[in-house]
C-alpha cells in the first residue's frame, strides 16, 4: 500500500486574501486623506484668516459667503449680516483691511446679475454662464460675468464688469484667445 502524504493547506487562504484587500484599502483611504488634507491646508487658513477679519473688521456678525478675486490686485469680498441682520458685501485687502462696505440691498443678486446679461445679449444664445462673483476692478466694486460662446466651432471665454449697484451697466469686456501656447 502507498503512502498518502497529506498536503499542508495554503498560506493565503481566501480569508486572508480579503483582510489584507480591506487593509490595503484602508490605508490607501488614510494616506489619500492625508494628502488631500495637506493640499488643502493653504487655501483653507487663506480663507479662515479672510473670514475672521471680516468678522473682526466690525462691519460682519456672520459670514455667509466667501469670495476671493485676483484681478489687479487680490480682494476678498466677504457676504454676511452685521449684527442688525442686514445684509452686505464687506470687500477687502489681502490683509483685511476693509476697502468698500456695500449694503446688499444697494446692488443686485448673482442671479438677477446673470438674468440682466442675458436680457442685455440676446443674439449670445449659446453663451454659457460659469460664474458671476464681486470683485474689484479700477479699484471700484463691480460684478465679475465669466462666460463661454461658441462661435465658428470654437469655444471663445470672455470676462465682462458690470457696475456693483441697481442699474448694473457695462464697464468692460475682455476677450481671452481661443488657444495659447506655441
Amino acid at each position: 500500500m502507498r503512502a498518502v502524504e497529506k498536503k499542508r493547506p495554503p498560506f493565503m487562504t481566501p480569508k486572508r486574501w480579503l483582510l489584507l484587500a480591506i487593509a490595503a484599502l484602508v490605508t490607501f483611504g488614510v494616506w489619500f486623506g492625508l494628502y488631500f488634507r495637506e493640499i488643502q491646508l493653504p487655501k483653507w487658513s487663506e480663507d479662515r484668516e479672510a473670514r475672521e477679519a471680516a468678522l473682526h473688521s466690525g462691519e460682519l456678525a456672520e459670514v455667509s459667503e466667501l469670495y476671493k478675486h485676483v484681478w489687479e490686485t487680490t480682494t476678498w469680498i466677504a457676504e454676511g449680516e452685521d449684527e442688525a441682520g442686514a445684509s452686505r458685501y464687506v470687500f477687502m485687502t489681502e490683509e483685511g483691511e476693509p476697502l468698500f462696505i456695500i449694503e446688499a440691498e444697494d446692488t443686485l443678486e448673482p442671479d438677477a446679475v446673470k438674468n440682466k446679461f442675458e436680457a442685455a445679449n440676446p443674439d449670445m444664445k449659446r453663451a454659457d454662464i460659469i460664474r458671476v462673483s464681486p470683485g474689484l476692478f479700477q479699484d471700484a466694486p463691480v460684478w465679475e460675468v465669466y462666460y463661454r460662446n461658441k462661435s465658428d466651432g470654437v469655444n471663445r471665454y470672455y470676462y465682462q464688469f458690470y457696475t456693483f449697484d441697481r442699474n448694473v451697466e457695462l464697464i468692460e469686456t475682455y476677450k481671452l484667445p481661443a488657444k495659447t501656447g506655441p
